[in-house]
């Protein structure tokens, strides 16, 4: 099989190698910095994937004149597959990684859910890729997206938070790594609602306001907010 890529980023490049070890060759990478799209040759290949940002992908379908014989797939969460005009690119799917992927650090496959919809090269790419594989309608991929994003980067933006509090107080982020790693192990061993400790659960309410007295006032609001919507969750007779 052959494919050819429009993005040399984090996707692209753990895609291009995972393929080339499955044994597919990659003949372009084409990027704004590189091989420019409009040298892409469709016709000499089975797919072409584009792996780019999610808002990039319209603006570059439009740039393609010619789509040629390859399948076309995007690897977006959040884009549905009707970002495809099915005149221009007959055929066109969804090859999306349910993974935050990193050049320099090796992505380990197997552990990586592909959610695929659309043409069924898609799938047969995918299970070249991955053991954990399944189809999946752009609306609900799109949720998906949504609860990885919460999961991940939200939840690495709580953890900057806390980076900042103790640095503030001139003490080491190191000192909460192993509460971080516990947190994580709970959360893969049971429902993270059943998981759940702290004074927001229990509704401790003189705990938190002497939590939010003691925070700048930025912080302040991301606590409030968030135990908040923890107290509807489990004492919606009260509010902070």
């Amino acid at each position: 099989m052959r494919v050819s890529f429009i993005g040399r980023g984090n996707v692209a490049t753990n895609f291009a190698e995972r393929l080339r070890r499955c044994g597919v060759e990659v003949v372009q990478m084409c990027s704004r910095s590189g091989t420019p799209v409009a040298e892409l040759d469709a016709d000499a290949v089975d797919a072409v994937i584009v792996a780019v940002s999610d808002d990039a992908i319209a603006p570059i379908l439009d740039q393609v004149s010619d789509a040629g014989s390859a399948v076309w797939l995007h690897t977006a969460g959040s884009v549905g597959i009707d970002v495809f005009d099915p005149e221009k690119f007959p055929r066109h799917g969804i090859l999306y990684p349910l993974q935050t992927m990193l050049k320099g650090r090796e992505t380990d496959w197997v552990k990586v859910p592909m959610l695929v919809e659309g043409d069924p090269l898609a799938e047969e790419l995918a299970r070249l890729m991955s053991p954990s594989v399944a189809r999946l309608d752009s609306e609900s991929r799109r949720r998906l997206h949504a609860a990885a994003v919460i999961c991940c980067n939200m939840a690495m933006y709580l953890w900057s938070l806390s980076e900042e509090l103790t640095t503030r107080a001139g003490l080491s982020f190191d000192m909460l790594r192993p509460l971080i790693d516990l947190t994580a192990a709970r959360a893969l061993e049971m429902s993270p609602a059943q998981a759940m400790t702290g004074p927001a659960k229990r509704g401790d309410l003189l705990t938190m306001r002497k939590h939010i007295n003691a925070l700048p006032a930025d912080i302040a609001d991301v606590y409030r907010f968030i135990s908040n919507k923890m107290l509807q969750q489990f004492h919606p007779e009260i509010q902070l």
